[in-house]
């Protein structure tokens, strides 16, 4: 991630009466980092930027599309509608084609892995924005958005089977991950579900430290960001359901904890949030959210085309650190059963389908509302 990486910006310039005042120092210096945010949110506002045609990046990678897809989107469509309170936050969930998430992501699941891996991936997205969105009902109250973690975590753990005692929850959203928690309790260890916990804390953790940020008003380092967005992307917790995803798939425990298995786990989580920065960056703007790549490299380049090409390069990049961390990890399992052989290659590919069809889905779905541009190059130009 060097192209990526800058150093920490000093944003407080506190005159000195006000560095011997803690508290008026503290407040000075939130007013400045405010004023710098609403001053890049505005100078970004009615910028134009070309975004190159992605797919190239990703053709020696497979793509592909789970045959129960239809059947998908009509029981996501069906669960959100049970679910949700109908409204704004409802339609916009609908126009997703969240069953196109779940096909292009998972598309060799069978079926009834494929339902619940995308009532996983529809139940994040339906929890982040609570706290992400500028409409959210937790966006500037980090009070409940605490207790909302919170409440979450000791959810997840009594629906995995970990905690036997039910806690009190009432909250909607939280209560959603139910049928999720049993099915991965009914398909994976005691070892595999605690797993799957640590990367759901890793990502309440780093959601909870990037709202710090944002209220703050600070502009995050390239440094702040990669140290949140980790976690805060919520890719972890997808990839802790790629065994569970595969029909047969059985790796041993310490398989996870490979140096090669982490730095997939890491390109696959940096590339999707790259491509998510890059395709999304009309929606953020136009609610008010800036800590992604695109503004956060502006803000240090005054070059918004620069900080496109300098995303794209970084996702080029990520995508042959990707292919190297593959081929080590092939290497050390050539001389075992095929079967296990078999599937650290499953396990690969399932990765790789995680990057084409997030690109996949993030072209097609309303959510971003991406379009191209009329001479058919793939590009695709958007008036922030």
């Amino acid at each position: 991630m060097a192209q990526l990486s800058f150093a920490k910006d000093a944003l407080s310039t506190s005159t000195d009466y006000a560095a011997c005042n803690p508290v008026l120092g503290q407040v000075s210096s939130e007013l400045e980092n405010q004023f710098h945010r609403r001053k890049l949110l505005a100078s970004l506002r009615g910028q134009t930027i070309r975004v190159p045609d992605l797919k190239p990046l990703f053709s020696h990678w497979p793509t592909k599309t789970n045959d129960g897809i239809d059947q998908m989107r009509q029981d996501i469509h069906k669960w959100l509608d049970s679910t949700v309170a109908p409204g704004n936050m409802l339609a916009g969930l609908q126009a997703s084609d969240f069953g196109l998430f779940g096909a292009t992501w998972w598309p060799c699941a069978p079926f009834e892995r494929l339902r619940i891996v995308t009532y996983l991936a529809v139940w994040l997205f339906t929890w982040d924005d609570e706290i992400d969105l500028s409409d959210g009902t937790m966006w500037n109250e980090f009070g409940a958005a605490q207790s909302y973690r919170e409440q979450t975590i000791a959810y997840v753990r009594y629906s995995l089977g970990i905690d036997v005692d039910k806690p009190s929850i009432e909250n909607r959203i939280i209560l959603n991950f139910d049928p999720i928690g049993a099915a991965v309790r009914g398909r994976y260890t005691l070892e595999q579900r605690h797993m799957f916990l640590k990367e759901m804390e890793f990502f309440m953790e780093m959601s909870e430290r990037e709202q710090i940020l944002r209220l703050s008003g600070g502009i995050a380092s390239m440094e702040e960001f990669w140290e949140y967005r980790l976690g805060s992307s919520a890719v972890t917790v997808c990839l802790a359901l790629n065994e569970f995803s595969w029909d047969g798939m059985d790796l041993p425990l310490q398989f996870y904890a490979d140096g090669d298995v982490r730095a997939l786990f890491r390109h696959t989580n940096t590339i999707i949030s790259a491509v998510n920065d890059l395709l999304s960056i009309k929606k953020e703007i136009k609610r008010d959210a800036i800590d992604s790549l695109i503004p956060i490299i502006y803000f240090r380049t005054n070059d918004i085309q620069t900080a496109v090409q300098q995303v794209v390069a970084f996702i080029e990049n990520e995508i042959k650190d990707f292919d190297a961390a593959a081929a080590s990890l092939i290497r050390k399992y050539l001389d075992a059963e095929p079967a296990i052989q078999n599937h650290v290659h499953k396990f690969i590919d399932g990765c790789k389908y995680y990057s084409t069809g997030n690109l996949t889905w993030s072209l097609e779905t309303d959510r971003y509302g991406v379009d191209h541009v009329e001479d058919r190059s793939g590009d695709i130009v958007m008036i922030l």
